[in-house]
């Protein structure tokens, strides 16, 4: 049993297509037992889940998907002063869940126009800043159909945050691309793309975006919204400070969280990084995720010797793992809060 008054704080990210953060938190709560408190944080890297952390009024706009379907997407509106922020997110426009399993060609072809029709639309609604959560896309164009949406005013209608879930320059996206459905063969396309929009960028009087840091997010939108006057900030960073994240670390005598696939991107911005950094050696940390790729966790625990990584796959099993999500992992964060782990 975990000891009596042991105080844990729950940062999880979501595990993509088996469950999301807060049924992974539900279920570690669930499973652990009197005696202990729980402080769930819900955090995002920019990605999925990132507008959900922000409390508003929520809306909805008619923006376009990465294959030109029209849909309605939420944005919430956040107010802070004078000032009107408006929280979209990458994922809840040209994510990937409009196709599952997109042929090369189909993810070539995604574009990104969906984000800035959403950008223009927000101006209705008396936002003075639009905040982008960049991750999740199904788009490598390069930020291109956003671009040439917003590149039709002669500025953007209003100021804009890109909150990006990597630290990859623009050029950096280009590895990102199989991830969404490119194959080897196509990724020459890719790169040729980015290399192409880049010189762009600069001819249109913008700013050289190839080597600036976090422009390759969401398949290089990133750095079309850089070159439009974007501010580039980290997403986990963002809603680090909107929870407070650092002062609820500093009280926990435990520390839980964990995503999908452990692997070398996770290292750049993502939650489960982030948080470790804010841990210490004084704490118990535990870092729980569905598989993982055994260099990357290893380059973690270098980081942060006092980490205990496990994944489900080795634990229970491939077949569990992808179908008992949730309560495996309450399981398994039982057994590390008991001391049997």
């Amino acid at each position: 049993m975990p000891a009596t008054g042991l105080s844990v704080v729950v940062a999880m990210d979501k595990f993509r297509s088996t469950a999301t953060a807060a049924e992974l938190a539900q279920s570690i709560v669930d499973h652990g037992g009197a005696g202990v408190t729980f402080d769930v944080v819900e955090l995002s890297d920019g990605g999925e889940g990132f507008r959900a952390t922000f409390d508003g009024e929520v809306v909805t706009l008619r923006v376009r998907g990465p294959w030109g379907d029209y849909h309605d997407a939420p944005m919430t509106l956040v107010r802070r002063g004078p000032d009107v922020l408006g929280v979209i997110e990458v994922a809840e426009i040209i994510g990937r869940s409009h196709q599952s399993a997109p042929t090369s060609a189909q993810a070539l072809a995604a574009s990104s126009a969906g984000v800035g029709d959403a950008i223009l639309a927000s101006a209705r609604w008396g936002v003075t800043r639009v905040v982008v959560g960049c991750g999740g896309s199904a788009t490598s164009d390069g930020g291109a159909g956003c671009y040439d949406v917003l590149r039709e005013h002669a500025a953007a209608p209003v100021a804009l945050t890109a909150a990006t879930d990597v630290d990859a320059d623009y050029l950096g996206a280009l590895r990102y691309a199989p991830q969404k459905g490119v194959d080897d063969e196509d990724l020459a396309v890719v790169a040729r793309r980015l290399e192409d929009l880049a010189t762009r960028f600069e001819r249109d009087g913008g700013p050289d975006v190839r080597r600036v840091a976090r422009a390759g997010a969401a398949g290089g939108l990133g750095g079309a919204l850089f070159a439009r006057g974007a501010d580039l900030v980290s997403g986990f960073d963002e809603t680090a400070a909107l929870t407070a994240l650092r002062a609820r670390l500093a009280t926990a005598a435990a520390v839980i969280t964990g995503e999908g696939r452990l692997d070398a991107g996770s290292l750049e911005g993502k939650v489960v990084a982030g948080v470790c950094a804010l841990t210490a050696a004084s704490q118990r940390v535990l870092v729980v995720c569905g598989s993982l790729e055994g260099e990357a966790a290893r380059a973690l625990r270098r980081r942060y010797p006092w980490v205990r990584v496990v994944d489900l796959v080795s634990r229970v099993g491939e077949r569990r793992a992808f179908e008992d999500t949730a309560r495996a992992v309450g399981e398994l964060t039982a057994q590390f809060l008991a001391g049997a782990d």
